[in-house]
């Protein structure tokens, strides 16, 4: 599964979905895409969100360098 933790006003957080499901067509992957808005540190904690957005696939960030960060924001 990925998801896709973003404030909701991220419209980077939108363009990362689009992204994401065209590569998959492209790939002819079958994907689910969940989104998950954060409005505050403690759900970006609670979701793993380096900032907005990040995406997690099967729970890990898509960049290895950011797997074992812990500085949780919505910035």
């Amino acid at each position: 599964m990925v998801t896709v933790v973003r404030r909701s006003d991220c419209s980077h957080g939108v363009l990362a979905v689009a992204a994401i499901r065209a590569l998959a067509d492209v790939l002819s992957v079958p994907i689910r895409v969940r989104e998950i808005a954060v409005e505050s540190e403690e759900d970006a904690r609670a979701n793993r969100c380096l900032g907005s957005p990040t995406v997690l696939i099967n729970g890990k960030d898509v960049e290895p360098t950011a797997r074992g960060l812990t500085s949780f924001g919505t910035t």
